[in-house]
């Protein structure tokens, strides 16, 4: 937000004062939709049940995405199953040792549980095994906002004469970069060889706090989402693509957006808002006419097309929203059209 000095007058004996606010960005909304995929290479022959192993954490990680990440998968396994019949069955993995432990303590005649075998467990024809990174960095950083008006000199009901300034001062903010490394196999256990190791890019997540330029104070990290939220989404994310590769799967895409200036520009993202996207993409075409280094309007028109399955498009758009800027959001939008484009057959 750009902000340039008024005009101070005093007028019957009230101050009025005139500041002239410009905003680079005029319109934000929240986009969200989905579509279905099928897998790009699919299941070994024969294989109908998986084992879900908890992953193994990076140092900087909290150990708790050990299991938190295997859930994850294990949901999406089990949503494939479900929504889409894929013919697989899962084998839990998490509690193993308990259930060992009370059939074999049953086994010897040690507990009221009626048994007379040792732990069995469901046999797994594959097993998926991940290995997660998370890094949380936190840079402190200042914003200038408005601490008071300065008025001197001015007597009476008059004009008077004097000096008017506006005083300003130095407010504390915090960005904080959440950074998420993911890889996964799928181990075919009938041979022992990895059927798909997947791998993606980076996941990240940056975000700031922001002091209100009018009289505003300083925001704590507390005003930001939470770690956890945010490194679910983007464990997810990276686990999701891995999921597609061998059974079907639902795509979902949460995208906030932000106009520029343009009207045009301004005006699709309220039709995003609506899910109009014919309409939104129509007028981001109309800004970016107007200045085909609209990143803004590029990366609303990107997202017009995915919505609609229109993927070659959208693609475009998003390499030119790229180009425009150097932005996470727009080379992960980039690269998930990439991904999934070609094996997209409806929406979800």
């Amino acid at each position: 937000m750009a902000v340039r000095r008024g005009i101070v007058r005093l007028v019957g004996g009230a101050l009025g004062v005139a500041l002239v606010v410009g905003c680079a960005g005029g319109e934000r909304a929240v986009v969200g939709f989905s579509y279905v995929v099928e897998p790009e290479r699919g299941l070994p022959p024969g294989m109908k049940t998986i084992a879900v192993v908890p992953a193994k954490v990076g140092p900087t990680t909290d150990p708790k995405w050990s299991d938190m990440s295997s859930a994850i998968l294990l949901n999406l396994v089990n949503e494939s199953r479900t929504r889409f019949g894929t013919d697989i069955a899962v084998t839990e993995r998490r509690d193993t040792q308990a259930t060992f432990d009370e059939a074999d303590l049953a086994a010897a005649g040690m507990s009221t549980r009626t048994g007379g075998q040792g732990g069995q467990l469901l046999a797994a024809d594959g097993m998926i095994l991940a290995n997660i990174n998370v890094k949380v960095e936190k840079h402190a950083g200042k914003q200038t906002a408005i601490s008071g008006l300065d008025l001197s000199g001015f007597g009476g009901h008059g004009w008077g004469g004097g000096r008017t300034a506006v005083q300003t001062r130095e407010v504390e903010t915090v960005t904080r970069n959440v950074t998420v490394q993911t890889e996964f196999k799928l181990v075919d256990t009938a041979n022992g060889r990895v059927w798909e190791h997947y791998m993606p890019a980076t996941y990240s997540g940056t975000e700031s706090t922001k002091a209100n330029f009018f009289f505003g104070s300083a925001q704590t990290e507390a005003a930001l989402t939470p770690v956890d939220r945010i490194t679910g989404a983007l464990v997810e994310q990276g686990a999701r693509e891995f999921i597609a590769r061998l059974m079907k799967c639902g795509i979902q895409v949460t995208a906030e957006v932000e106009s520029s200036a343009n009207k045009n520009c301004v005006q699709g993202v309220r039709l995003l808002r609506a899910e109009l996207w014919d309409e939104a993409l129509a007028s981001f075409r109309l800004a970016l006419s107007e200045n085909p280094n609209d990143h803004h309007a590029a990366y609303g028109a990107g997202l017009a097309c995915e919505a609609s399955g229109r993927f070659d498009e959208a693609m475009r758009y998003y390499r030119q929203a790229c180009a425009g800027k150097d932005d996470p959001e727009y080379a992960q939008a980039r690269d998930r059209v990439k991904a999934f484009g070609s094996r997209a057959r409806a929406r979800g």
